[in-house]
Parts: structure tokens; sequence; C-alpha cells
């Protein structure tokens, strides 16, 4: 018998066996092709310290890629790697968060460049480059003796183990937290090394260089200016570390408010942040929010506050004293003991949820008894002694101990005083109403961060009516300073009031005035039973019911103060029902003086500067009479009269660009500074 032989029978795994394989053999070329490409080809983005996360707060900002020489707009969050640059735009703001939880923001227009990131045998080395702007650092503590951060300018680098440090091109820093390191560099060397503590500030420019090659000494290190803790970008930042900060407060924020230390902005600047919640950084269990760290206070009980978060905290302990918690993430401890005279480093310590406790960060304030050295009078004369002036005019010098955060003069804080410096100043005129003929006592106190006053310094400057007569009299005061000219016989400043128990202690007394200044914080009393304040018809947000004093803050820069006009401020106090307690009122005279050139300090101080972006930031400062900033003959529109300050974004063509800058007066031009920038592309 004969059998056919068949084929045999196809199953089905027969016939997609053979696409199997081929995906298996594409996804190992794929895969290894992928691993061989981090190893070997992309060297720049091996690990994961090498990179750092982007998040755009406002705004746009634009980076420039390893490999890419153009700037392109940068996405939200993306990672960045070490040699690209990032910079903002005029209405941006980002924050870069780096592997170690260290965070950066910039603010507008700020450019950065990631010069090192890298991560071996566990020491993080970490250096970015600010080219132009500023930035805000909240730098985690470094243990490892070989990790390091550090943040570089053209003039200045600055290392820190930790803390909070921002950092102003070319030279300026801030210290708010930990301690900084500042090497100071001339042609790339370094010529000297300089500590920074927490509070203060350091300034760095080309003629303090100059002066430090030359070997002399110029004071560069400050307290930490008014300016910059009342500046929209501390506030911006201070809401975003978490903190409730003491120049800022949230619509439906009534956490208790101390009046001699914040001012009420709210309404003189538009500015974004004042809308934003009070917020807790998630990576901090407790805050601090009064006094502030490394403070000082001359009494040796204190109260403190903060803010916790609810959903990791059960308990808040300082130095073992367990607080009180609050409404809304609140807590407080009064009446604790300060045992030590001079620095007392206080222990912190959060309770989480499981009722283990966890050691904080210390929080440190000085207890100082000791008030500060009697001021030294060195012009028209000494201390205790009387002088006969020839002019209507006198400026009165002399210096303070170093421990000096405020100058007193006859009850008047001086405004233009910097915490720390060894010098000050007064001026008296006929003309101010300061002066005038016959005896005139100057009592001059210095006062130090903690409170403590010392004793006065004393000097009496006698003026003849013949000197008057001279002068003018009653007619007409000639004014030499500033090239401007009052007369006498103008509308005299309004004489000031005060009602019903409402009293202006500050400034001048209360007493309305002439002046060359032009910010003002106006401070007073109101009686029991006040509920609400308003000055000029504003409400003060930071003012809590029952309170006995209250603060407004005056300036030009906020435009609730002119220059050349007599500026009238009443203030009134409200009961429960609305009704007017009583009122009282200041006239504050700001006079127009010379309008000084511009400077030119950003980019560069110096006439002639280099870069491969083609875009840049012009800024400087101006005299605060100017009315208006030209730049290559375009109007900043922008520039806010008084506020000293002018900035603006060009573009550049390729080789050299020439920006010439002036300022003017009441239609008349100041003298121009000029800046040649060469583009390299």
């Amino acid at each position: 018998m004969y059998y056919q032989n068949r084929a045999p029978r196809k199953r089905t795994r027969d016939y997609f066996m053979p696409f199997f394989i081929i995906i298996i053999i594409i996804a190992i070329i794929f895969f290894g092709w992928r691993t061989l490409n981090q190893v070997f080809i992309d060297d720049n983005r091996t690990t994961f310290s090498e990179k750092v996360f982007l998040s755009i707060e406002n705004g746009s900002a634009k980076a420039m890629t390893v490999g890419n020489g153009d700037w392109d707009n940068a996405p939200d969050n993306i990672y960045l790697y070490k040699g690209e640059k990032l910079k903002t735009g005029s209405d941006g703001r980002v924050s870069l968060t780096f592997t170690d939880k260290s965070i950066v923001r910039l603010d507008n227009n700020t450019q950065i460049d990631l010069v090192q990131l890298s991560k071996k045998n566990d020491a993080n080395v970490i250096e970015v480059s600010l080219v132009n702007g500023q930035i805000w650092s909240q730098i985690e503590r470094i243990f490892h003796p070989d990790s390091r951060f550090t943040i570089s300018t053209d003039l200045i680098a600055v290392d820190t183990k930790g803390g909070d440090i921002a950092v102003e091109a070319p030279g300026t820093v801030y210290v708010l937290d930990g301690t900084a390191q500042v090497s100071v560099k001339f042609e790339d060397e370094i010529i000297k090394t300089i500590n920074v503590g927490v509070g203060q500030q350091l300034v760095i420019d080309s003629d303090t260089i100059a002066s430090i090659n030359e070997g002399t000494e110029p004071d560069l290190i400050f307290a930490l200016s008014e300016s910059f803790k009342s500046s929209e970008w501390y506030r911006w930042n201070t809401k975003k570390d978490g903190a409730i900060n003491a120049f800022e407060e949230s619509d439906n924020e009534d956490a208790e408010t101390d009046e001699t230390e914040t001012t009420d902005e709210d309404n003189e600047t538009e500015q974004a942040s004042t809308d934003e919640e009070t917020s807790i950084n998630p990576d901090r269990m407790v805050s601090i929010t009064k006094p502030s760290s490394n403070s000082a206070t001359s009494s040796s009980e204190i109260s403190i506050e903060g803010v916790y978060d609810s959903e990791k905290v059960q308990a808040v302990y300082i130095d073992g004293k367990k607080a009180s918690l609050l409404e809304k993430n609140k807590w407080k401890i009064s009446k604790l003991t300060l045992v030590t005279e001079g620095e007392n480093k206080l222990k912190v310590e959060a309770e989480d949820l499981s009722g283990a406790k966890v050691q904080l960060d210390s929080f440190i304030i000085t207890y100082d008894k000791t008030p500060p050295a009697v001021p030294v009078i060195t012009n028209p004369g000494a201390n205790d002694e009387t002088v006969t002036i020839d002019d209507v005019e006198q400026m009165i010098e002399g210096t303070v101990s170093g421990d000096t955060y405020v100058v007193i003069v006859n009850d008047y804080r001086l405004s233009k005083y910097v915490p720390g410096s060894k010098e000050f100043s007064y001026y008296a005129k006929t003309a101010y109403g300061n002066l005038e003929v016959g005896e005139n006592e100057y009592e001059v106190i210095a006062e130090d961060k903690a409170g403590n006053k010392s004793e006065s310094a004393k000097i009496i400057l006698v003026l003849e009516q013949d000197t008057v007569d001279e002068a003018g009299g009653d007619e007409e005061v000639t004014e030499e300073d500033d090239s401007s000219v009052t007369s006498a016989t103008e509308t005299p400043v309004p004489v000031a009031t005060s009602t019903g128990g409402v009293t202006i202690t500050e400034p001048n007394g209360g007493e309305s005035f002439t002046t060359s200044e032009t910010e003002f914080d106006i401070k007073g009393t109101v009686p029991a039973g006040t509920e609400t304040v308003e000055v000029n018809d504003y409400k003060l947000s930071l003012y809590e019911a029952g309170d006995s004093t209250f603060r407004y803050s005056a300036k030009a820069s906020f435009k609730n103060l002119t220059i050349g006009e007599k500026n009238e401020y009443v203030v009134k106090a409200y009961d429960e029902s609305g009704k007017v307690l009583g009122s009282a009122s200041i006239t504050i005279d700001v006079e127009s003086g010379s309008a000084a050139a511009p400077t030119i300090t950003m980019p560069s101080s110096s006439a002639s500067y280099t870069t491969s972006l083609n875009e840049v930031v012009l800024g400087g400062d101006v005299g605060k009479w100017t009315d208006k900033v030209y730049v290559n003959g375009e109007k900043l529109t922008d520039y806010i009269p008084g506020s000293e300050q002018w900035r603006k974004t060009v573009t550049l063509n390729p080789g050299e660009n020439t920006f010439t800058v002036k300022g003017e007066m009441d239609g008349v031009q100041t003298s121009s500074v000029s800046i040649t920038i060469t583009y390299t592309q």
C-alpha cells in the first residue's frame, strides 16, 4: 500500500515567532544604543547630580543648551545641565531646584551660567555664575568637607555651607541666614576674602576694588538695608520661603503685627505678590516669623511666634518649652527667658504626628544690654561746645561706634544713615525750620540693633540776626546746595494738627517741615477703642483693632509723595461703629534739587564691555530729582522719579554698540554717560 507523506501542520505560534524575534532584536539594538549614548557620547548628562529642575514662576525665560548657540524659549518643568545658560525676560521669574534640594531663584532680566554640577564620592560641587541681574538662593546645609556651593560674578565669588543668600550683580551680597565667605576678584585673581554674617550686606564695586589694591580698607559690610528689606523682590522671596514677612500680609492674614517693625506698603505699589496667600514651605516643618533670626533685644524676656505644618507637626518646642498652638497654623511662646548676655542659640524641635521629636535649625538671638558709645561730633565743633556760625545752613557731622543701628538728632531718625556706618551727618537750615536765630541745641543719640540708646552728644549752634539779614532775612533764603532756590514769601507749610488723642510722632516729631528727602515712615499713636486707621482715606491693612500705634510709608517711588509739592497726610482713627475718634495731620514739603547725571553699573561700570549675548540689561543710579531718563534719546517709560535707579533691556548688533544715558529735570538735561558693548558671535 502506498502512503503519501504529508507536511507537518503548522501551529499559530509558528507564524508569529519570527515577528517576536525581530521585535526582540530591535529592542536590544535600541536600548543598547541608548545605554552607549548615555555612557560614552552624552558625557555631560551622565548622572542625576549634573542637572537641575526648572520651574517658571512668572513670565518667560530662555535657555542656551549644550551644543546650541542660540537662545530658545525655555518650557516649564524641564531639566538643565552643566554648561547651559538661562535668562529671564523683563516679566520672568524662575526657580531652579538642585539635587541636594537647594533652590536658586532668578529675578526679572537676570542671566546665569551653570558652570559646575558634579558629584564625586558623595561630594557635590555646584557653581552658578551670575552674569547680570539678581538671584535668591536657599542653600541646604553642607556637611561633606569637599562639597561646595558657589555663586560667582565678575567681581566676587560667594561660598556658603548653607543658608539664605541673595546676590546682585556685579558685587552685592545679602546674607539672610547662615554665613558666606566672599572672595573679591581682580583680573581673575583673589585679592581679599571677607566673611559676611547673617543680617549683613557686602557691597563691592570697581572703586572698592581699586581701594583694596591701593592698600586702603573702605567700609564694605553694612547691616541689611531697609530699601532691600522693603523691596518687592525681598517680599516675594520670603513669601516663597514660607515665612510670614514683616513687610507683607495676605488678604486673610490677622496675625499680630509689631507696628514698629512693619510698613503699610500694600497700596503704594502694584505687586502681584500682595495677592498671594502666605504659604508654608513643605520642606520646613516649623518657621519662626517673629522676632527675626539673628536679631537682638535688650530684654531678658521675649516672645517667639511662628507657623507650622499641621499635617506633619503636633507640637513645637523652643529650648524645651512647649508653644501654644493657635489658629491658622500659628504658634506662640510668651515670656521665654534669655539666660546669657550675648548670643543665645535656642533649640528648636518639632514633634511629628507619631510623637517623635525632630530637631531643627537653632534659633539665634542676641541679648544685649550694652548701649553704643557716645557719638562724637566733629563739625562744626566738638561735643558740648557752643559754636557761632556765619551761615543760614550748617552741616553737623560726626562719628558713631560700629554697633550703631540708628542715629537720632533731636528725636529725628536720620533716614540716610546706613546701619553699621561709622559716620553720620545732619543738615540744619533756616529753610528747614531746624535752625533759628539765637541758640540752637542739637542732641545726637546712637541706638543699637537691640534698642539700647547711648548717652547724648550735644552741640549748640548760635545764629545771629545779622547773618540772616545778610542772607536775605525773612524775604528770601538762597540755598546753594542742589542749585535750588526757595523763598520765605512763598505759601508757608501748613501747621500740623492733632485732635482726639491721635498724634503723629515721626517724622520731625510730628511737626510739618520742608525737606529734600523722598521717603518717610509716618508713625504715631491712636486712642483706646480704635478699630481702624486711615491715612488720606486709605485704610491701613496692617493695623489691628486695639493697637495703640500705627505706621504708614510715604515714598516718591510709591507715588504717594510728590517731589516739588507740599504733601499733606491726614490720619483718622475710627471706632467700631465707624465714628471718628480723632485726627492728626502733617505736611511734608519736598523741595526739588539738582538732577545728578546718571551712572552705569550694569552690565559693567567701566566704559566698555564684551559679551557673547545678543541681549543685555543696562542699568545704574540716577539723582532722585531726575524726572526723566533717556537711553540713546529714547525715554524710559518705566522709570519712576525718586527711585534713584534706572533699567533697560537692549538688543545688541554684532560688533560695537554704544549707549548714551541722560537724565532730565524740568526740561533741563543732565550731562551724559556712555558705555560701548561689543557683541561677539
